[in-house]
């Protein structure tokens, strides 16, 4: 073993700080032949006082990390001893030492960010580098650069090392003199940081792409502006000192930018949301409104980066971000591409508040529509699962107001209902307009009822300086709702609207599960009216009219009856739903065909010829097109006045309108006879009598029911007999089901009649066999 000879040379700084230096004169040799030369060769600068950096303590400098892996500790004492003090690229070196390729494979597995591996290969086995090479990259760790260095060439000769292995540089310990050793250490370390600031542009750049999807997806402005400073703070690698985001109303004057509010804020801002930028400590507003709109470019100001976004030409977006640490060129470029990426999220998030506002505010009235409605709904009960009170309120008075005055007429009648909707019920009420006249309410305290929404109508309301009185019919739902999701609770409180607006028009009713199934039954029976229609399966039957003293067949009634899924279905139901579902007319077409059917037999059959009633709806007659096309379907059945008469209710002759009463004038200058049917039942019927085309008057069963001996002179039914026979016309009584019914109506000189006592409604061969066996004074005497 050779002794190495050292040169000691010892400087006092200004300061009074000593500096010492070791210059080797010499070189050493192992036992194995491993040598490193760590001395300057002829021609190799000394080192000098330039060579020596000294970092104070209080520096915060991060350092490469530099791994010697060598079983020779001459090897890592000369390593330390040359690269002592030494800086590359404005950073120290920190020497990690390991002595075998195992120890090296663990201890570089412990310590991150290790820049250089300076690796022998002959250790404890021949190939022990090598082999840590390959698990080393094998491992993952592509980015370090592995510096070989051996004493024994011929273990592994270069040109196959470079070839097999991932290394990046190949040297023998005899020729690294320190300058050497140092300028592949710098090569290695540029190589390094340059993968590096790759590799940062690169997450740099997916975090960009990240932080857009993010932007994209956040639906509010308060959401985004967190997710703009949180994204920004990560693209920068900095925490934030302070940092704000303001969105607000653009109104392209400099100095509005003080009144912006601030949406989010973090670090001493944090306490600071909702209050606007001016008021807020330690930041040059001046500066911040002299900045350009829409130029993508972030401003540095000091120590703090300003972004100012316009969107739509309304809505305009601040970014303010304070830091305490350096920014870095590559991060100024990310942050320009940020930036705009920045302006085209809130861009959009623009668009589409600014769609959310067309599709869920009335354009008109600026308060929540049914699409609002609709979300807000399933947002308590599908989204949070929560319950609440729902209403619907409709204001009876508005489709008249709506012919009258005009739409902005009612669009000021709705405003006022629900102005005084919040004030009386409270603002945290959620109302929204649902349709032209309707108004609906969620009550997520679960307080709301009948009484307080119908409050709201007890005053008048001042509408244009007029005082207007309103009435509205409101459906409630509280609770009992099965399956109890949004989509059921809106139709069970739409059904109860329904239900309410049907049987108690101006007041307000609650929900309960029978409504619905009723609604339901309603729905299943109006297609299945529809398909009856379609496919003839109404029957028809005929319920016979008598003449009360002798007996004598004089006419019949067509009835129509309908089975739906093996059910019975009542007339008093499926008639109404006819005229709601617009069907009626053809009801009353099949009717008359069938009509004309039963008296052709008849007439075929050598029977008397009788007179067919069939009734008319009103909402037929009201139809200009229905008097002709029923004219015409009476022609076309062979049908005359002879055989045929026509019934109305007595409906119509409370409501006819003067088109009503031309059409069955019109029925009347045809020349058939026309029945007023359930006479007594409506309000001043009366007061028609006299003016109406009619030839008889039907009493209702309801006053055929009670009759008794008696009464029978002070009876309704006796003053309709003596009206009509003052006005010279005839009275059929309906519905008479015993003998004393008979008795009372022959006392009090009725002449017609016609009920179950005689005849059940029957089909046309029933009818004929009926007819044939037909005794009055069976009945009577029975």
């Amino acid at each position: 073993m050779q002794t190495c000879l050292f040169e000691l040379n010892v400087w006092q700084t200004a300061d009074g700080s000593v500096l010492v230096v070791l210059r080797g004169m010499g070189y050493v040799t192992s036992e194995h032949n491993d040598i490193i030369h760590i001395f300057d060769e002829p021609g190799d600068e000394a080192v000098s006082r330039e060579d020596i950096v000294v970092y104070p303590a209080s520096t915060c400098v991060s350092s490469w990390k530099i791994l010697v892996v060598d079983d020779d500790v001459d090897v890592h004492e000369a390593t330390e001893f040359a690269l002592r003090k030494v800086t590359i690229l404005g950073r120290k070196l920190e020497l990690i030492h390991a002595y075998s390729g195992e120890e090296g494979n663990r201890v570089f597995n412990a310590n991150s960010d290790i820049a250089v591996l300076l690796l022998d290969v002959v250790m404890e086995e021949e190939h022990a580098g090598l082999q840590l090479v390959r698990q080393l990259r094998e491992q993952g760790h592509h980015k370090p650069r592995i510096i070989l260095r051996t004493g024994h060439p011929g273990y592994a000769p270069e040109s196959r090392i470079i070839r097999d292995y991932d290394i990046n540089d190949y040297r023998t310990k005899d020729e690294l003199t320190r300058t050497r050793l140092i300028t592949t250490l710098t090569a290695s370390i540029r190589a390094y940081d340059y993968i590096n600031m790759l590799e940062q542009t690169r997450s740099g750049l997916e975090l960009i792409i990240e932080s857009t999807r993010d932007l994209y997806h956040r639906r509010s402005f308060d959401l985004f502006a967190q997710g703009v400073l949180v994204q920004l703070a990560a693209l920068l690698h900095l925490e934030p000192e302070g940092a704000i985001c303001a969105i607000g109303p653009a109104q392209g004057d400099d100095s509005a930018i003080k009144q912006l509010p601030i949406i989010a804020g973090l670090g001493r801002f944090s306490e600071q949301i909702g209050l606007d930028i001016a008021s807020l400590p330690g930041i040059d507003v001046e500066a911040l409104s002299r900045l350009p709109f829409n130029d993508h470019e972030p401003v540095l100001i000091g120590k703090s980066i300003a972004m100012r976004f316009a969107a739509n030409k309304d809505r305009e977006l601040l970014v303010y971000f304070e830091h305490a640490g350096g920014i870095e060129k590559d991060s100024i470029s990310l942050l320009r591409l940020f930036s705009g990426n920045l302006a085209l999220c809130f861009e959009n998030l623009a668009l589409i508040n600014r769609l959310d506002e067309l599709a869920f505010v009335d354009q008109k009235l600026g308060i929540p529509n049914h699409n609002a409605y609709f979300r807000k709904l399933s947002d308590i009960i599908d989204i949070h699962n929560k319950d609440c009170h729902v209403a619907l309120v409709a204001i009876d008075e508005a489709p008249q107001f709506a012919v009258a005055f005009g739409m902005e007429f009612i669009d000021r009648v709705i405003l006022a209902v629900h102005s005084r909707m919040k004030v009386m019920i409270g603002k945290d009420i959620f109302v929204a307009r649902l349709g032209e006249f309707r108004l609906a309410v969620i009550d997520e305290s679960c307080t709301i009822g009948e009484a307080i929404l119908s409050s709201v109508f007890d005053h008048a309301f001042v509408i244009d300086d007029n005082n207007i009185t309103l009435s509205a019919t409101i459906g409630v739902v509280r609770e009992g709702v099965k399956n109890y999701e949004s989509v059921a609770v809106d139709r069970a409180v739409r059904t109860t609207l329904l239900r309410a607006t049907q049987k108690t028009p101006g007041r307000a009713m609650l929900y309960t599960p029978d409504l619905e199934e009723n609604i339901a039954r309603s729905v299943q029976l109006r297609g299945g009216l529809h398909d009856a229609l379609r496919n003839g399966d109404i029957q028809f039957h005929f319920q016979p009219q008598l003449a009360l003293n002798s007996g004598a067949l004089i006419g019949a009634e067509v009835l129509a009856r309908w089975t739906f899924n093996g059910t019975p279905v009542s007339p008093g139901y499926f008639i109404p739903l006819a005229e709601k579902s617009g069907l009626i007319s053809e009801l009353t077409f099949q009717a008359l065909r069938a009509v004309g059917r039963f008296v052709a037999k008849r007439k075929a059959q050598a029977l008397p010829e009788i007179r067919v009633s069939l009734n008319l709806s009103v909402s037929d007659i009201n139809q200009k097109e229905f008097i002709p096309q029923l004219l015409k379907n009476v022609r076309d059945a062979d049908l005359t006045p002879a055989t045929l008469q026509f019934e109305i209710t007595e409906s119509f002759a409370v409501h006819g309108a003067s088109d009503a009463l031309v059409a069955i004038n019109k029925l009347k200058d045809a020349g058939f006879r026309l029945s007023l049917d359930d006479f007594g039942t409506g309000f001043s019927s009366l007061s028609y009598l006299d003016h109406l085309p009619i030839d008889e008057v039907k009493i209702d069963r309801s006053f055929v029911s009670p009759l008794q001996v008696v009464t029978a002179r002070q009876s309704i039914a006796a003053s309709t007999q003596t009206i009509a026979d003052n006005l010279g016309l005839e009275v059929l009584a309906e519905g008479v089901e015993t003998v004393e019914q008979h008795q009372i109506l022959r006392f009090i000189g009725v002449k017609f009649v016609q009920g179950f006592l005689y005849g059940r409604p029957m089909t046309e061969a029933d009818f004929m066999t009926w007819e044939q066996n037909w005794d009055m004074a069976k009945v009577v005497n029975q």
